[in-house]
């Protein structure tokens, strides 16, 4: 099958002379400049085209009609002697084939100096806006001002790029497949006209294990990770999905997902949200509001298939980062710091080559969502000093 991602992409519009060669010679389509949530930043949104193919899984399970469906589903799933997961991914495997802003300092002093670009993955449910959530939350004008590019995108199936079939290839190795070609074009084409000599990988939560999928697979792409929101242990992430109680998007009012077929979910409620993803009073009520207004989609392929990317990176020998959220409860139970520091368990386990440049930091009192808590912009200051810290 042909499936192509459509990918938009943000460029930040000044100083740049011409943006029409990115990313090779069919350039960027649909091109819109605006500013940064954050204020920032002025960047230009935009699509291109990237073509995936990779080993996918033939999934016995077909997307789930009504909401009774959904739900026996995750009950299935989340059971304590639940066959679910091996049932449906033993058919065998299968081909899959097939909005980004990147953004610069508006410092022409600055901008001169950039040399490295940061690739940022979101989490599941949320889309780039992730990264520029709101003005003070904004991590793209945090790097952008410590003279980094950054490059955020809506992965496949999330926002405003292509949403093929939710079970069959929306999938984790499309995910990486989509990933690792934009890395490819970060390392080998010119973005507005300029040529980054070192490109980062950074990732949040679902986001942080496809980076961390990544430099597994191609352990060349990055020459240094920060991953946010992850940690060695998945034990409270049914917790997660039974707070999320998640339906079929196209049952949610929002008409940003009227269009889609069944099989893309999204979280019912904003108490959801909260439950999962953020710590109260920690946090910035018009960030939460941000994200509730902008929450977006998963799917059961992807959840399925997740955990078979992850594996220990045993050939990464760059520089690592992991931070996360004092009282993250997807990935810590609430608290990363019992029974042991799960950010120094996470990087000994995934990374055992990692640089003696490694790093981990703890975000006092957030929850799972970072950048929306009232310590997002120490974190922020924590990751910039992290890479300037490793000469990135």
């Amino acid at each position: 099958m042909n499936n192509s991602a459509f990918l938009p992409l943000a460029f930040l519009l000044n100083p740049f002379a011409s943006f029409t060669s990115a990313f090779g010679p069919n350039g960027i389509s649909n091109p819109v400049s605006g500013p940064s949530t954050g204020g920032g930043s002025t960047c230009i949104s935009g699509d291109i085209t990237l073509s995936i193919n990779t080993p996918g899984i033939k999934l016995r399970y077909e997307a789930p009609q009504d909401q009774m469906a959904v739900t026996e589903s995750f009950v299935e799933l989340l059971q304590v002697d639940s066959t679910f997961a091996t049932d449906v991914t033993a058919v065998g495997p299968s081909v899959i084939s097939g909005d980004y802003d990147a953004c610069l300092p508006s410092d022409p002093e600055i901008l001169a100096q950039v040399k490295t670009v940061q690739l940022l993955t979101h989490g599941a449910t949320l889309d780039h806006t992730y990264w520029d959530i709101a003005p003070g939350y904004s991590y793209v004008d945090v790097a952008s001002a410590a003279g980094y590019a950054t490059l955020s995108y809506d992965q496949l199936g999330v926002g405003k790029s292509d949403h093929p079939d939710p079970i069959q290839v929306v999938q984790a190795t499309a995910q990486v497949a989509v990933t690792h070609a934009l890395v490819g074009l970060l390392r080998n084409t010119e973005l507005g006209g300029y040529r980054f000599d070192k490109v980062v990988g950074v990732g949040h939560s679902a986001g942080s294990t496809l980076t961390q999928g990544i430099t597994t697979q191609y352990p060349q792409d990055f020459d240094a990770v920060i991953l946010s929101g992850t940690s060695a242990s998945a034990a409270s992430v049914p917790l997660t999905m039974a707070a999320f109680n998640l339906i079929n998007a196209n049952t949610d009012p929002a008409p940003q997902f009227q269009h889609l077929p069944a099989g893309f979910l999204t979280q019912q409620s904003a108490v959801g949200i909260q439950f999962a993803f953020y710590r109260h009073p920690n946090f910035d009520e018009g960030a939460f509001r941000q994200q509730v207004a902008h929450k977006q989609t998963n799917t059961l392929g992807l959840l399925l298939t997740l955990g078979g990317i992850v594996a220990p990176s045993t050939k990464f020998t760059g520089p690592v980062d992991i931070v996360n959220g004092e009282n993250d409860l997807v990935f810590c139970g609430g608290n990363c710091l019992y029974p042991t520091d799960q950010n120094s368990a996470a990087l000994s386990i995934f990374y055992p080559a990692a640089s003696e440049g490694s790093q981990t930091y703890i975000a006092a009192g957030a929850g799972h969502s970072i950048a929306a808590h009232k310590s997002g912009p120490d974190s922020f200051k924590h990751m910039i000093q992290f890479l300037r810290d490793n000469d990135l």
